[in-house]
């Protein structure tokens, strides 16, 4: 973890760190209970770069750009209107879990792209494990974790696919509900820590327009 004033916590950790920490794994049981993963997509990068031959950066920047047409999409090079992004080095591992900019306008595109069928995105949203991961306070508020595909999180209860995610001063959420066609961005330049978290905003607003 990097504490210094500013900077992520992931600053300055290197994909050799990763890899040494990937090595030393003893991942002896079959199933595992979920955890989210940061380190995880970590690896994920990893992967990626080697499967292409490119870093991931490029690789990111590339697809969202030119094969999705998502322009205003990108790895963080801080040229925001906003202030307090968080920090990267060029070759920090945990890029590919956190390092992701983007606008509401390219943002519904995504979603947009999530609803069609005949696209790869589907097969993203088949459930690899169920999960029940909800905490107390998530089903208080009728948020449910029933299982998880790739990276994307089913309700089952309420027919919806999301997923969210919080930096230091920034929180957003992307849910659809494939039966009514409708689907809800949320993105906040406000902590996940603060008052109301996107997450909670966007089920009610998507539970609320989806009927």
């Amino acid at each position: 973890m990097n504490y210094l004033k500013g900077r992520n916590d992931y600053y300055g950790i290197t994909k050799d760190m990763v890899l040494k920490k990937t090595g030393s794994l003893n991942m002896d049981k079959g199933n595992y209970d979920f955890s989210y993963s940061n380190f995880g997509y970590a690896v994920l990068g990893l992967v990626l770069e080697t499967v292409y031959d490119a870093d991931y950066t490029t690789l990111l920047n590339e697809f969202v750009q030119d094969e999705l047409h998502l322009r205003a999409t990108h790895i963080s090079d801080y040229s925001g209107d906003l202030g307090n992004y968080w920090e990267w080095k060029s070759d920090d591992a945990y890029i590919p879990a956190g390092a992701v900019t983007s606008n509401i306008d390219d943002m519904m595109r995504y979603a947009k792209m999530q609803l069609e069928e005949d696209t790869y995105f589907a097969g993203c949203h088949q459930s690899l494990k169920t999960i029940n991961a909800s905490t107390e306070d998530y089903k208080m508020m009728d948020i449910n974790l029933d299982e998880i595909g790739m990276a994307w999180i089913t309700d089952n209860e309420n027919g919806i696919v999301w997923h969210s995610g919080g930096t230091g001063d920034y929180n957003s959420y992307l849910g659809f509900h494939r039966q009514s066609g409708v689907a809800v961005v949320i993105l906040s330049n406000l902590s996940p820590n603060y008052r109301i978290p996107a997450t909670v905003l966007g089920v009610k607003l998507l539970l609320e327009l989806s009927g």
